[in-house]
């Protein structure tokens, strides 16, 4: 990689940081472009050179969250030979990203925005829509060792995507302090219901 190349992904690299930072702080509509210039201390110039507008730059950052999630939750399941073991691990995993996501609620408020354009919208619910397939492996693991009934791994992880994202945000707001514990224990819940009779 050439001096200027280098500069110029450090660079993008530093403005993605401090939009991260606005957005988690302000949320996606209160931050500017100008804000962020500001912030990164660039000039609009060299935002737009690396982003088309704001709409382009949060899709970029919630695709770089995407595969960090997914390269981290690897890392995370490795010492964890079972399915079942995997399981409880996603539990503590997906609390702790829960409260970790700096753009949580920038997403949300995204989501539900009628201003966003239709095509990064989409795009933005297709990368919300694909954690699921990061836990097909884990039912294929569980029906091939025989810790779970034969069934069809892609729909158990939709099952599951909802099931933990359902429970944790409701726990999230009722019981905030136990939110592991209640986590682990809808993992026992699914468990119950899929593992071997």
């Amino acid at each position: 990689m050439t001096r200027r190349r280098l500069e110029g992904e450090k660079t993008k690299q530093h403005i993605a940081e401090k939009a991260t930072e606005l957005f988690a702080l302000k949320g996606y509509a209160a931050t500017s472009i100008e804000d962020i210039c500001k912030a990164a201390d660039a000039s609009k110039g060299s935002l737009y050179y690396h982003f088309t507008n704001k709409e382009q730059l949060f899709l970029y950052l919630l695709e770089k969250n995407h595969q960090d999630w997914i390269e981290k939750w690897e890392r995370y399941s490795a010492p964890h030979p079972t399915a079942v073991e995997k399981l409880y691990a996603l539990a503590d995993f997906f609390v702790d990203d829960f409260l970790s996501h700096p753009l949580k609620k920038a997403v949300e408020e995204f989501s539900g925005s009628k201003l966003a354009d239709p095509e990064i919208l989409q795009q933005v619910i297709t990368l919300a829509q694909d954690f699921h397939r990061v836990y097909i492996p884990i039912f294929e693991l569980g029906i091939r060792n025989g810790e779970l009934e034969a069934d069809d791994p892609d729909v158990l992880s939709y099952l599951l995507e909802g099931f933990l994202s359902g429970v944790c945000s409701t726990a999230y707001y009722d019981k905030p302090d136990q939110l592991h514990s209640v986590m682990r224990k809808s993992v026992d819940v699914f468990i119950k219901g899929i593992g071997k009779k």
